[in-house]
């Protein structure tokens, strides 16, 4: 482990448990006692297979978007679970970046094909999120505060073009990106350009294989049913602990919650990253406090029961199944 990564991972330990302290001195356990006291195991089932479907789907999305070898769909499905698990447990999002090594452990897949899947699994999640708002966005207009409204129209219309661009330049421009090999001019830019020119060229190689196989409308209607999921596992989880959160209210608080998961620091399994995007939108949308942060902290512990749960049911059905074929 390098000191930098060694470094985060204190530093996002030490904010867990600030934000542990922070969370434990100020919730209303009372709300939170009756909320799990009379817990509805019918929604909190649907939460976990909300979730469990999520993961399915991510698997189906990858078999699309790796582009040398066809791979079939059960051998993706515990690679999905893995990466789910530590995705969400790992800080600063360097669960996410494992992907790239279970693939290669799992698939034999190259490095450079697990960056690029990666890279244009996130390009269309960003561009879905992106659809999902600019739906929800002028039906809410009249509830939602001027300080989500606003840096939500600007987060829509930044992604929007950029896709739109991104889709473009895939368009018209049919060059082959350089590879790191080439010419030896490449050699002469800074270390840093060097990074984003490869990291560049790997997500544009993955984009044209996908548009190549035209598996764009495919990938996108799997990414509308992850997120479509992602959004019904919290509004499950708000339901099973009787506390229930508009369904649009969870597709505004995961748009807060998107530049809150790429800060370089935050704690394991988002421990206060999840609390603050929540309990703000919450309070924003005229829920007091108390209530706000119960309703965090209560679909948090859900949504770690989800990952757990549907991750592990994933990874050994598909172990099992494996096995047998």
């Amino acid at each position: 482990m390098s000191k930098r990564k060694f470094f985060i991972y204190i530093l996002s330990a030490v904010l867990s448990v600030l934000f542990l302290v922070y969370v434990l001195l100020n919730l209303d356990w009372n709300v939170l006692h009756v909320a799990f006291s009379d817990i509805r195991w019918g929604w909190l089932a649907l939460a976990l297979l909300a979730y469990l479907i999520n993961i399915l789907l991510r698997a189906i999305r990858f078999t699309n978007l790796i582009y040398s070898r066809p791979v079939k769909w059960p051998e993706l499905v515990p690679v999905s679970a893995l990466h789910n698990i530590l995705m969400y447990l790992l800080p600063a999002k360097t669960g996410d970046v494992t992907y790239i090594f279970i693939a290669k452990d799992r698939l034999d897949l190259s490095l450079t094909e697990g960056t690029a899947t990666l890279f244009a699994a996130r390009f269309y999640d960003f561009s879905v999120v992106t659809v999902f708002l600019m739906i929800l966005l002028p039906f809410s207009k009249n509830e939602i505060p001027k300080w989500i409204f606003l840096p939500a129209i600007i987060f829509c219309a930044l992604i929007f073009l950029g896709t739109l661009g991104i889709l473009a330049f895939l368009r018209f421009n049919n060059s082959t990106p350089e590879s790191d090999s080439e010419p030896a001019k490449t050699q002469k830019l800074a270390s840093g350009l060097q990074k984003i020119r490869t990291v560049w060229n790997k997500f544009i190689t993955g984009l044209r294989e996908i548009q190549q196989h035209g598996a764009h409308g495919k990938v996108a209607l799997l990414t509308a049913g992850i997120w479509l999921c992602i959004y019904s596992n919290f509004f499950f989880a708000t339901k099973s602990m009787g506390l229930p959160v508009a369904f649009y209210h969870i597709a505004i608080i995961s748009m807060v919650m998107i530049p809150l998961t790429l800060l370089p620091l935050q704690g394991f399994a988002n421990i206060g990253t999840h609390e603050v995007g929540w309990t703000s939108v919450l309070v924003a949308f005229n829920y007091p406090y108390k209530t706000a942060l119960a309703i965090a902290a209560g679909s948090h512990f859900v949504l770690l029961l989800s990952v757990l749960i549907s991750g592990g049911i994933a990874f050994f059905a598909a172990q099992y199944f494996l096995k047998r074929e």
